[in-house]
């Protein structure tokens, strides 16, 4: 009987605290899941500003502050609002925002003289008329073609707001021993990653999360301080970035006399294998 109770004794020693860091670690990661919804809706607020605000980087980030508000606890008074917004503010460190269109290439193509004078800026992209230029109106013999100028973008391109924002959850939103234990895992894992903003957070004792946002801008962009990203683009041919449609959830066909309906058959007439009727939307 002895025996049997020295063996129960190691078993529990043995499995409780592996349940129970098993246990941690799943709270930590719906508290990560909870950090990176907050996050998403803040770059989204981020983004909206900057459609509205030329693409003006300090009006992004004062916008993603004020969205992060309610992660640093919130309130239900203008004082506790206040105090939690000033955590969020002195937490910036910890936050990076990149623009990551339009570039500093989108600029060299389609930046309007007249629009840049006007509104005394250095560099500005046209965002009035797009469904009918390609250039801006006043350097009509601009770099239009996506296969062949810097940016590897139209003027639609060039008038899409991208922004990618990486956030590191400070040691205080993480549970003890399982946020250490995750924060270790990805300085192991990730030992190789040329991103010295994300090396340091880790280093730092935090999780970075990473979220991205596209928005079509809403007011004429101005250059300042935009990244740089070179490229032939899409070689001219739009592409969809998510993943692709699982099996079975292709478009319904319907006849080509549907006005709803978006034929896909080539102008000179069905070839072969064009037999189907085109989808309907």
């Amino acid at each position: 009987m002895q025996y049997q109770l020295g063996a129960t004794l190691v078993e529990f020693v043995v499995v409780v605290p592996t349940l129970l860091f098993l246990l941690m670690n799943l709270i930590q990661y719906g508290l990560l899941y909870h950090t990176k919804s907050q996050l998403n809706y803040a770059t989204f607020e981020a983004a909206r500003a900057g459609t509205t605000a030329n693409a003006n980087p300090t009006a992004i980030r004062s916008a993603f502050t004020r969205a992060m508000t309610g992660y640093y606890g919130g309130g239900t008074s203008s004082s506790e609002l206040a105090a939690s917004y000033a955590k969020a503010a002195a937490d910036g460190a910890s936050v990076r925002i990149e623009i990551l269109s339009p570039s500093k290439e989108s600029f060299d193509d389609f930046n309007s003289p007249a629009l840049a004078t006007k509104l005394g800026a250095s560099r500005v992209i046209p965002n009035s008329n797009l469904a009918f230029i390609k250039c801006p109106v006043d350097v009509p013999g601009c770099k239009a073609d996506p296969n062949t100028n810097n940016s590897g973008q139209t003027l639609l391109d060039a008038n899409v707001l991208k922004l990618r924002i990486t956030y590191g959850i400070p040691e205080r939103k993480q549970i003890p021993l399982a946020g250490k234990f995750m924060n270790w895992a990805l300085g192991l894992l990730n030992s190789g990653d040329s991103d010295a903003f994300r090396k340091g957070l880790v280093v730092a004792g935090r999780i970075p999360v990473v979220t991205h946002t596209v928005m079509r801008m809403q007011s004429p962009a101005i250059e300042n301080g935009n990244a740089s990203s070179p490229g032939p683009g899409n070689n001219g041919t739009p592409t969809d970035p998510g993943p692709a449609s699982p099996p079975g959830t292709e478009l319904p066909r319907c006849p080509a006399t549907d006005p709803m309906c978006a034929s896909d058959t080539p102008p000179g007439g069905p070839g072969p294998g064009d037999e189907e009727e085109p989808p309907c939307f």
